[in-house]
């Protein structure tokens, strides 16, 4: 499967090469790293509009998010075939309203992994064969095509060499692993700032219009700040321990690089075309004072618990007593989200059971409007087949 996301990758990678080295005459070397370079350009260039609706369509939503609120705060417990229909209905008018295509967020992905897969592998694999590729030919990159790659220079230092090499292996190409280190270690640190930058610039975005009230939405925001911190560190731990050859180093500065100046106009793009108005930002605002406003009390509780049982050890005689308030405070409090959450559940199934029974009611009456047109069309084809009966005692003309 990873053979057939590298085939149309190396067929953009020998356009460029036989480009640059025999219709414009460029050095073997200088063509070949040209080459990479403009590979991720047109890669990266042919699936910037499908990175441009993913963008658009989480701005889309986020524009609807006021009134979709405000709907499902109406319905929220409704559970009759009337109030679930409206609902249903009310929801599609807001997405035609702005246009929103729920589909519009999740194509895009299935579109833009094969291509960065078919772009890694195939300079993994050019660049560094016994990684996983033996055969003499990648894509449509004849088996010539690789031994020209294998002995392209960067700097000075070949693009197949990484910083994990063997002393015999640095002296078959050539080098040392200082020279390697030279290029390589300025390229990954480059790397690694574009990657920690889009990552940060990512965060500032979703801090700025995340539904605080989601606890999904918070969730993912900790675990990227998790990542934001701990990919730096693997990205460096892979470059000097495994197999990541300069060429591949070069790869991720300019993927970085392009990754993180187009997050930058689609956002500044995005925010121009699609601005927020008071109404949107006045919900923003409630969703994050409102969270704010109830950590700021589950703390407080929780300080209260901490002070109380403090108190306890000064008087030991109600200790009994102030354990058992607060175990009972603790479970007044699970017994009212549980409570709340089981009446959202049994609300949630019931509305599904009813959305259910209206789907089978649509097909149901389509099925049967779809009948009657068939024997409306059949009806029209025996009246016009039939035979016309002439009337004997009509005069002739």
């Amino acid at each position: 499967m990873m053979s057939l996301f590298v085939f149309p990758v190396s067929a953009v990678m020998k356009f460029w090469h036989r480009l640059l080295s025999d219709v414009l005459g460029a050095a073997p070397d200088t063509a070949w790293v040209a080459a990479i370079i403009l590979l991720v350009i047109t890669i990266r260039s042919m699936i910037a509009p499908f990175s441009w609706t993913i963008m658009k369509s989480g701005r889309t939503a986020l524009l609807m998010r006021p009134e979709l609120k405000e709907l499902e705060e109406q319905y929220r417990l409704s559970t009759t075939h009337e109030d679930v229909a409206a609902y249903d209905e009310a929801r599609k008018d807001v997405q035609k309203k702005y246009g929103y295509n729920p589909i519009a967020g999740c194509v895009p992905p299935l579109i833009q992994i094969p291509a960065f897969l078919g772009l890694y592998r195939l300079l993994l694999w050019m660049s560094v064969p016994e990684n996983g590729h033996t055969g003499g030919s990648i894509g449509l990159l004849t088996s010539d095509d690789v031994s020209s790659f294998l002995d392209t220079r960067f700097m000075g230092e070949p693009l197949p060499a990484y910083m994990a090499m063997t002393p015999e292996q640095f002296a078959n190409l050539g080098t040392t692993a200082e020279q390697v280190g030279a290029v390589a270690v300025p390229l990954l640190i480059c790397a690694i700032i574009f990657t920690t930058f889009n990552m940060v610039l990512g965060q500032i975005r979703t801090r700025a219009t995340m539904d605080w009230e989601q606890g999904f939405a918070r969730g993912v925001y900790r675990v990227v700040w998790g990542f934001a911190i701990a990919v730096p560190f693997m990205l460096i731990g892979v470059a000097l321990t495994g197999r990541i050859p300069i060429a591949l180093l070069l790869y991720w500065f300019c993927n970085n690089l392009w990754t993180l100046g187009q997050t930058i106009i689609m956002w500044i793009a995005v925010v121009k075309k699609y601005p927020l108005d008071d109404t949107h930002l006045t919900h923003l605002d409630t969703s994050r004072t409102t969270y704010l406003k109830q950590a700021r009390e589950r703390k407080a509780t929780k300080r209260d618990w901490r002070r109380r049982r403090l108190a306890a050890v000064t008087t030991p005689q109600k200790a009994g007593h102030i354990r058992r308030e607060i175990k009972a405070e603790k479970q007044s409090l699970k017994d009212t989200a549980a409570a709340a959450k089981a009446e959202r559940k049994a609300a949630a199934k019931q509305q599904s059971k009813v959305r259910s029974e209206l789907r089978k009611q649509t097909l149901e009456k389509q099925r049967a409007e779809r009948a009657a047109r068939r024997e409306e069309k059949a009806r029209e084809h025996t009246e016009q087949s039939a035979p016309k009966v002439v009337d004997k005692h009509e005069p002739e003309e």
